[in-house]
């Protein structure tokens, strides 16, 4: 049995599906739900939803765990198959999702070479099972690091039909050279540090040299993770092109409704405020 089936009957018998059919995995003990959070883009004076990230939630004997603690916790033997699952229950999901925007993120974390093409060649695999049962899937983003065999990652993404972005974007300068060689469609700003350089005045204006950089690479941004007005402002402020966070919206878990609603900027910023995006998107 190659490596590829193996991956694939042990990510298959680790899922389950409930009464209505929302599939849902079972791994380490924990239960693991999809989620998925809307993805804004600024139209015409309005945030419109244009798309949707896709999170898991797990949790343990009818308790969330934290995301993070939970991925900590895995060694390299368990990783890809985890992955794979993850994946696998956000595009077995869709159906269940009122998704009519036609773009979804998925992340793709830091698999080794030997490991990116079992994980890309089961993801190819659950969107053309979608595609043959009649229901029309969104254009797929993977994201992942911004690390030096981003380049490499990129080509065996596109080698599979999907696009490219860029995650956990931050202050280290390799960060740049990253989006340089892998020519992502976006790259997502890291929400943590995106919200302390939010504070500080002077760093808006480097944020905004950076963005400008970025955007001259026809490499479009994304702030990650905006939870209050002022952060909202400072998105607007450096030229973002897409906008997520619980400010706007929170991951929905598969099943229940996904809003839509375009979002008034009235209803977001503060009043008399003066924020005018630098670059509006078609």
């Amino acid at each position: 049995m190659s490596e590829l089936e193996t991956v694939r009957a042990e990510v298959n018998a680790l899922i389950r599906h409930d009464e209505i059919g929302l599939a849902f995995g079972h791994f380490d003990g924990h239960v693991l739900r999809s989620a998925y959070q809307p993805v804004y883009r600024l139209q015409k004076g309005r945030l419109a939803v244009v798309g949707a990230r896709a999170l898991v939630r797990p949790s343990r004997d009818g308790r969330p765990a934290l995301p993070a603690r939970f991925f900590e916790r895995l060694d390299a033997g368990d990783r890809l198959v985890f992955e794979c699952l993850c994946r696998a229950l956000h595009i077995a999901n869709l159906p269940y999702l009122d998704l009519d925007t036609a773009t979804l993120a998925l992340r793709l974390d830091a698999l080794g070479p030997s490991m990116l093409g079992p994980a890309l060649a089961l993801l190819r695999e659950a969107t053309d099972e979608l595609e043959e049962e009649g229901y029309d899937p969104p254009r797929i983003w993977c994201e992942f690091p911004s690390a030096e065999t981003a380049s490499e990652q990129a080509r065996a993404v596109r080698a599979n039909g999907f696009r490219v972005a860029l995650c956990d974007f931050g202050p280290d300068p390799a960060g740049v050279s990253a989006a340089t060689g892998a020519s992502p469609d976006y790259v997502r700003f890291d929400g943590a540090w995106f919200r302390t350089v939010a504070r500080a005045p002077d760093a808006i204006g480097l944020l905004t040299r950076l963005t400008a950089l970025l955007h001259a690479e026809g490499i479009e941004v994304m702030v990650d993770g905006v939870e209050t007005t002022p952060q909202f402002e400072a998105a607007l402020e450096i030229g973002a092109d897409m906008f997520q966070g619980f400010l706007f919206a929170p991951p929905f878990l598969a099943g229940s409704a996904f809003t839509q609603r375009p979002l008034r900027l009235p209803e977001l910023l503060r009043p008399h405020a003066k924020i005018i995006p630098l670059r509006r998107p078609a």
